[in-house]
């Protein structure tokens, strides 16, 4: 995965950029392009020009010069990030000589092993960023972040433990400097967030006493990109989602901003960042289709579970609302025989009893008569084959039988399923034993009469 690292000119002074001088430090970024950092961080295709003719890479690492972002360390309260974003304006207020309105305030990342509170808030100039976000629109990149340039310099606690190892003879400074005119601006990093810059004469030679003991290199691509990749490959919170592009809510270069939300969450570097031009056998490419796929299936769960409950509810009440009705019709008698029954016979069975035994005294034929159950069970012995039962009872409303153990191959559930299709309804009482209920089972109970 390439690394284009691009280093930003300086902004001019107030009032003193005009048409022609915009249009001519449109043209003075200058770049460095890495093809494999990975294996190889060293020098490759570099220039200066604007963002439309810079090469495509997977990432682009933008640096602003330090002398134009104010960064300052200081404690915030301990409150949301939109808040924190509104509050921000005051906490730098005092620091500022012109108006809050001018600048954007962002507060970097907390460190790890620092306190929330202890932050460092970097200042630049809304206008300025706004023309650098406009220029590096046309950036062919899918990810991009501006730092300050001073954070790719060494210093006291530093880890250098990449160039160390892999480019012993390679030093990183933590004072460089970059002549620019008749002025020379030295930039000095100071602590992990923080760094400084300013500009001195080219004839004066005497340096501030705080980095007296520096030796001031001049900037060049051949230790700023060791620098560049070992930064980018950080997968620390703190380095992974600096990003001042972010500083910008309102800004007017969308596109730009829309590609480095990745900014916003951790990231794992060069090797480990995920995108949509990773190909198809990286398993990182796929985290997020397998993550909405799991939702998918458990939504499907959930909604099958609820469905399934909602028609067991439903179940329940049609039999109440059924019970409830065949109540109002049940005599005394039957009223009485049900409370007395030890059994768990639903009022639906007695109140077809009670209906089955008032026909029988007016002489008419019911379906729980002893003839037309025979018949039924004869219209099973042939459908399923059989000869012989090996034994039948009646008891006035339902007949259990048994079929003999050798010439019964068929098991119980296709017996039952035979005896549904011919519009009965037969319960297995185990052992080969098995009930005919009249009335296609009308008010029965399969679990009581199983019992």
């Amino acid at each position: 995965m390439s690394l284009l690292v691009i280093h930003c000119p300086l902004k001019p002074f107030a009032g003193s950029a005009s048409k022609s001088e915009e249009s001519l430090r449109a043209d003075q970024f200058a770049w460095c392009l890495c093809e494999n950092p990975a294996e190889n961080p060293a020098v490759g295709l570099q220039g200066i020009s604007s963002a439309e003719k810079m090469p495509y890479a997977d990432e682009v690492l933008v640096l602003i010069p330090t002398l134009d972002v104010r960064l300052i360390e200081t404690k915030v309260p301990l409150v949301k990030a939109k808040k924190l974003q509104q509050v921000l304006p005051s906490l730098v207020e005092e620091y500022l000589l012109a108006d809050t309105d001018s600048v954007l305030v962002h507060a970097l990342p907390p460190l790890p092993g620092q306190i929330g509170s202890q932050r460092t808030l970097a200042i630049i100039d809304r206008a300025w960023l706004y023309w650098l976000s406009q220029q590096l629109s046309t950036l062919l990149a899918p990810r991009i972040r501006f730092i300050p340039d001073c954070l790719l310099l060494s210093y006291a606690e530093a880890d250098q433990t990449l160039p160390a190892h892999q480019f012993p003879e390679i030093t990183i400074p933590s004072l460089a400097f970059k002549a620019d005119e008749n002025e020379i601006i030295y930039t000095w990093r100071k602590s992990e967030q923080v760094g400084l810059a300013w500009v001195e004469q080219i004839p004066s030679e005497q340096l501030p006493s705080m980095v007296e003991n520096c030796n001031p290199v001049e900037w060049s691509w051949h230790w700023l990109m060791i620098s560049a990749v070992a930064f980018s490959r950080r997968t620390d919170i703190a380095a992974a989602s600096l990003n001042l592009l972010l500083a910008a809510p309102n800004a007017k270069n969308p596109p730009l901003k829309f590609n480095a939300r990745w900014q916003s969450a951790q990231t794992k570097g060069i090797n480990g960042l995920t995108n949509i031009y990773q190909s198809w056998v990286d398993k990182n490419l796929w985290v997020a289709p397998s993550r909405w796929t799991v939702y998918a299936i458990c939504s499907i769960f959930i909604g099958f579970s609820l469905h399934a409950a909602w028609l067991s509810v439903d179940y329940w009440r049609w039999g109440r609302n059924l019970e409830m009705t065949a109540a109002q019709f049940l005599s005394p008698t039957s009223v009485a025989l049900l409370a007395q029954n030890k059994t768990n016979a639903s009022v639906t069975s007695t109140f077809i009893k009670q209906l089955t035994q008032e026909e029988r005294r007016k002489g008419q034929t019911t379906d729980a008569d002893f003839v037309p159950m025979a018949a039924k069970l004869q219209q099973l012995k042939i459908a399923l084959g059989k000869e012989t039962l090996q034994k039948i009872t009646y008891d006035g409303y339902r007949i259990d039988f048994e079929f003999k153990p050798s010439a019964i191959p068929l098991g119980a559930s296709e017996i039952i399923k035979k005896a549904e299709l011919l519009g009965m309804m037969v319960i297995d009482l185990g052992n080969n034993r098995y009930r005919l209920e009249p009335y296609a089972g009308l008010g029965s109970n399969t679990k009581e009469a199983s019992l």
